[in-house]
């Protein structure tokens, strides 16, 4: 006899409800419209065509009801993701470009957060983005500061005066 999985809880079938089951062939088709909309343009030459490329991305995500993302705006700047990378730590162009790929990967990281926000985006797909692309991560820092509270030079008569009053008295636990 098999044992019926709740619904939700441990081993719950619908605990994650934004799981895909499966795309339709009208959603794939229209993700590959997206894409290709990116796809196959030429690398930018110089700032202002990074600059002006920039905005012509956002802009037509916004008429197109697309989701601005870095792979996409990579596909729009004409290059491939390692490059974008490189630029965004100032290598291998001008601190300008340097600037307008951070500023954009910032546009992105904000319009995702927000999306998470409103509920539009699964948290978990946001998190390993935020993670991958905007330099999120989770960590606490501790820092350590190393202390005498005997101070820096420790006289080794007062360091065994003070052991000696702070043992305990033998008489306090029966010893004789």
């Amino acid at each position: 006899m098999k044992k019926e999985r709740p619904l939700r809880g441990r081993g719950g079938t619908a605990n994650f409800p934004s799981v895909i089951s499966g795309a339709k062939s009208e959603d794939i088709s229209r993700c590959l419209r997206n894409c290709l909309t990116f796809y196959g343009l030429p690398i930018v030459r110089d700032d202002e065509e990074c600059r002006e490329r920039l905005y012509w991305f956002f802009d037509t995500c916004e008429k197109t009801g697309q989701l601005p993302t870095v792979e996409k705006m990579v596909m729009a700047l004409g290059t491939i993701k390692q490059t974008v990378w490189n630029w965004e730590q100032g290598i291998g162009c001008s601190q300008v470009r340097m600037d307008l790929i951070k500023k954009a990967k910032g546009f992105i990281a904000s319009f995702e957060s927000e999306m998470v926000t409103e509920g539009k985006i699964n948290p978990v797909v946001y998190i390993f983005r935020a993670k991958n692309y905007f330099g999120m991560k989770d960590q606490q820092d501790v820092v350590l500061k190393p202390e005498s509270p005997l101070g820096d030079k420790v006289d080794q008569a007062r360091l065994e005066s003070t052991i000696v009053q702070e043992l305990p008295d033998p008489g306090d636990y029966g010893a004789d």
